[in-house]
């Protein structure tokens, strides 16, 4: 038992140290261009676009990197040539903070406002249960039921009122 625990540790270790040699080497190029949006029409992660935009634009990477440009500087040439609109996600600095930020806010804010309407309508609900349970309303609110009266009489009244009002229907269709 103790033999094949120690040779299952034995086999994930080997693995673990040999598998970064099986994985692809990193291409630099795909890098950069899996961040940046083609400008043009097809709005295409440059990496997978294949408009001519898109190909020119993986030519200048490709050519910058063969230059020994960092990423940075490739990445601030195309940036200077079509702008900003080519960034995948802005940059968190200045006004572009707001859309790192906003939608986080927006969302604490949704769920605050939720949760204050939930337990407004909930205190709401018991307030009408036990005043109608005592027979009074409390803060103004009116009594679901008149007083005096019981659960099975309302409905007997309210069941008689709307067949009352469905045979005058009928007889307005009839005539």
């Amino acid at each position: 038992m103790k033999r094949s625990v120690a040779a299952i540790a034995l086999l994930v270790l080997l693995a673990a140290i040999v598998s970064p040699s099986f994985a692809k080497p990193r291409d630099p190029a795909h890098e950069i261009t899996s961040q940046l949006i083609c400008p043009c029409s097809c709005g295409e992660v440059v990496s997978g676009c294949i408009c001519e935009t898109g190909m020119s634009m993986k030519a200048t990477v490709e050519n910058g990197i063969k230059a020994g440009k960092s990423k940075k500087e490739i990445i601030g040439a195309l940036v200077s040539q079509y702008g900003e609109v080519i960034r995948g996600a802005p940059k968190p600095e200045g006004f572009n903070l707001i859309v790192w930020i906003a939608p986080f806010a927006a969302t604490l804010l949704g769920f605050t406002i939720a949760w204050l309407f939930l337990r407004r309508l909930v205190r709401r609900r018991g307030e009408l249960v036990t005043a109608a349970a005592h027979g009074h309303a409390t803060l103004g609110e009116p009594v679901p039921f008149p007083r005096g009266r019981a659960l099975e009489q309302n409905q007997d009244s309210l069941r008689a009122r709307a067949e009352a009002e469905l045979r005058q229907l009928k007889q307005g269709r009839e005539a």
